[in-house]
């Protein structure tokens, strides 16, 4: 009996997370030092306090993990202050408990009366793990568990990675956005052109939605695809678009394509809503040897229907699918107005569409 016990207890010893200690914080301008004790050794964890000059009444803080910045000039002028860290710097099994420890500090220092977070990969699972301590989580390419207010995020790559996304719903504490024909892994060994489409402006938006979300403010309905939007990859037709790269093989289920080979369903921005090339999640890898590529393609309309028909491409010139570039910037205008109406774009990004509409190449 005593052998029993024993071993159930080494069990119980090697399943629980680690344990965390804040034993020091110092704010030094804009820069935070901190000491964390996990398993009895020290790490130090250096962050970014980023403050806000006009601090809204019920203010928020918001704890960003991943380790960007476009998220940080539309907080703060929300009257939000950011803490900025790298959960990577953590020992994993301790990362929920590191926050669990320092969230305390973190509200003190700041007075804020909601904590929203934001995080991506890992760090957004850790996020969700530690999610009772946040009123409010933005998750790019993670889950968010039941308990907090959740808007999770995710790109077209993640369809074509070993474990997609699975189709789902709304729930109430729960909200959903595919941003179709975006991706976020890295071209390091990839064949250009690059789809270097952003989620930014979608998470700036979504950013907004989130805050007014934990002050009581319904939330736009998620822009995921349903089993409907759904198909076998292998049964996908795909325009033969010059140097369009082999899609992954095997089974999984994908978003449907048009007859562009871009995506139609989920959210769709407004370079997107109006496309001036085909953008996948996936592409081709450039040296055989080396990683897989994580980054998705750009393939190019032809400018004019002689460009097409030099090269056999099958998809309309911009020229004959827009006409003129003073229709395609109005109607980047009309697309773009809407998405704001929807709570689903800022209006400074939706002024940076059509500007960038201005430049159009043809």
């Amino acid at each position: 009996m005593d052998r029993r016990l024993t071993l159930f207890c080494a069990v119980l010893l090697l399943s629980a997370p680690a344990r965390a200690e804040l034993v020091t914080f110092e704010e030094s301008g804009s820069d935070v030092h901190a000491t964390l004790k996990i398993e009895g050794k020290d790490y130090r964890l250096d962050a970014k306090m980023l403050r806000t000059k006009a601090a809204a009444p019920a203010g928020a803080l918001l704890v960003d993990a991943a380790q960007n910045e476009d998220l940080a000039a539309t907080a703060l002028g929300r009257g939000m202050n950011v803490f900025a860290l790298d959960l990577g710097k953590l020992p994993a099994p301790a990362r929920a408990q590191a926050l669990r420890d320092l969230l305390p500090r973190l509200r003190e220092t700041t007075s804020a009366k909601r904590v929203l977070a934001r995080g991506a990969g890992e760090a957004g699972a850790t996020l969700a793990e530690a999610g009772a301590l946040f009123d409010g989580l933005l998750l790019q390419d993670a889950r968010a568990a039941n308990g907090p207010r959740g808007i999770e995020i995710w790109g077209s790559d993640a369809y074509w990675r070993a474990s997609p996304p699975l189709p789902g719903s709304d729930d109430a504490n729960r909200r959903r956005f595919f941003i179709a024909g975006t991706t976020t892994g890295a071209g390091a060994n990839c064949v250009g052109p690059l789809n270097t489409r952003s989620q930014a402006p979608a998470l700036r938006a979504l950013l907004v939605v989130l805050d007014d979300w934990t002050k009581g403010v319904k939330p736009p309905a998620s822009r995921a695809p349903v089993a409907a939007d759904l198909v076998d990859a292998r049964e996908l037709v795909w325009p033969k678009i010059p140097a369009l790269p082999a899609p992954p093989s095997g089974e999984r289920l994908v978003p449907k394509i048009d007859a562009d080979g871009n995506e139609t369903a989920g959210l769709r921005l407004p370079d997107q809503a109006l496309p001036i090339a085909t953008f996948t999640g996936f592409g081709a890898q450039k040296d055989k040897a080396g990683p897989g590529c994580a980054a998705g393609a750009a393939l190019p309309f032809p400018s004019t229907k002689t460009d097409r028909e030099k090269t056999g491409d099958p998809r309309p010139a911009l020229v004959e699918r827009y006409g003129s570039r003073a229709y395609f910037v109005a109607t980047m205008r009309v697309v773009a107005d809407k998405l704001v109406k929807e709570r689903l774009l800022l209006k400074e990004d939706a002024d940076a569409y059509v500007a960038v509409a201005k430049t159009a190449p043809f």
